[in-house]
């Protein structure tokens, strides 16, 4: 254990020597001075990233809306963390924009508004956010090689997603896993159980990326440029790198998986969920302990 953290130790001097780390937009974020573990204390010890997968089938454009939205927070004195979920067609204020669903607050204002919306409901000050369109999630996992996940129950959503997947453990390739973490059709609870299986993908990923770092810790190189090549995100590769080195030491049974509790409902004609009062008790603890 010694020899691993001092191999990440000796890697993160090597990034934060030679990556350019004035070029984040976010020159004044805690990121930039720091240490890795439970003295690595960016925002009272806590971070909160701002996940996005656009429906854009190929680049990462903003003049699209979002197809998922979660929040993901780690905190690092208890190196717990948690994956708040937002279902795409939840009704919400976005700021200078009126009332609309969440997902159109990509379009309207980029990944920053997602953010900034994110902010308004929770309360939660968010650090960072990543996007990657339907192209790259797809190279993305090509690139790692597929990732092993527990499917709760046959998919078969042959006119939406495409899915068509066997209950139990699975390794999906690249097609598999963007028809997996689409579908919302063969499931009763639908959107609801789509943003929960994103989430569900995101720490299967975290589970992937600490077993390959405790093989071999370079491998974070890898896991790093592969997503500043196919992502788009807010981050030099100085605080990448760091980020990553933070999450390949939380366990992801220490990672909680939580959707806002919502009820369905019409605007006008136009079907959305509308984000439930109990929601409040869990963005608070949620900002309070960078975990759930």
């Amino acid at each position: 254990m010694r020899r691993r953290v001092l191999i990440l130790l000796v890697l993160v001097g090597v990034v934060a020597a030679t990556a350019p780390m004035a070029s984040s937009p976010v020159a004044s974020s805690p990121l930039l001075v720091g240490r890795v573990h439970t003295r690595y204390q960016p925002t009272d010890g806590k971070v909160f990233v701002a996940i996005i997968g656009s429906d854009a089938r190929a680049g990462n454009p903003d003049n699209v809306n979002a197809d998922a939205i979660h929040i993901a927070g780690i905190n690092t004195k208890t190196m717990k963390g948690g994956v708040l979920n937002f279902p795409r067609d939840s009704y919400v204020s976005i700021p200078g924009y009126g009332s609309g669903r969440i997902n159109e607050a990509l379009h309207a204002g980029g990944p920053e508004l997602v953010a900034k919306t994110l902010e308004s409901i929770t309360g939660i000050t968010i650090d960072y956010w990543v996007m990657v369109g339907f192209e790259d999630f797809r190279n993305i996992i090509s690139a790692l090689d597929g990732v092993k996940m527990d499917i709760p129950q046959d998919v078969y959503d042959p006119g939406g997603s495409g899915a068509n997947l066997k209950a139990g453990v699975q390794h999906l390739q690249a097609e598999e896993a963007l028809s997996y973490v689409r579908a919302r059709k063969p499931f009763a609870d639908g959107d609801i159980a789509r943003t929960t299986h994103q989430a569900d993908f995101l720490i299967a990923m975290l589970r992937k990326l600490r077993r390959q770092v405790e093989y071999s810790p370079t491998t974070l190189f890898r896991w790093t440029a592969t997503a500043r090549r196919y992502a788009r995100l807010d981050l030099s590769a100085s605080e990448m790198f760091r980020l990553g080195v933070l999450a390949s030491q939380v366990e992801p049974e220490d990672v909680g998986n939580v959707t806002v509790p919502v009820s369905y409902g019409f605007v006008g004609a136009a079907s959305v969920v509308f984000i439930q009062p109990e929601a409040k008790e869990i963005y608070e603890r949620f900002a309070k302990d960078g975990s759930l």
